[in-house]
């Protein structure tokens, strides 16, 4: 049932944890553990960590991204 493209129940929440925890273990320069755990989780849904991918990437645009909010805030002044 692995990487069988399923977004419901438990293989995809579970490869969706490990996703977070893996990025977790990155924020704290534990890049083995991070390595280990997106292995782990590729290996149980590929696309809960693709999801995870695209919220990040998501979020990273969102009008909360600090660079847009800097250049809102110059404009503003202006």
């Amino acid at each position: 049932m692995a990487n069988d493209g399923n977004t419901d129940g438990k293989p995809y929440e579970k490869a969706r944890d490990l996703t977070e925890k893996a990025l977790e273990a990155y924020v704290n320069d534990d890049d083995s553990q991070g390595d280990k755990l997106i292995k782990q989780a590729k290996a149980v849904n590929q696309n809960a960590v693709e999801d995870v991918n695209k919220d990040l990437e998501e979020d990273a645009s969102s009008e909360h991204d600090p660079a847009k909010l800097n250049d809102q805030i110059a404009k503003q002044r202006d």
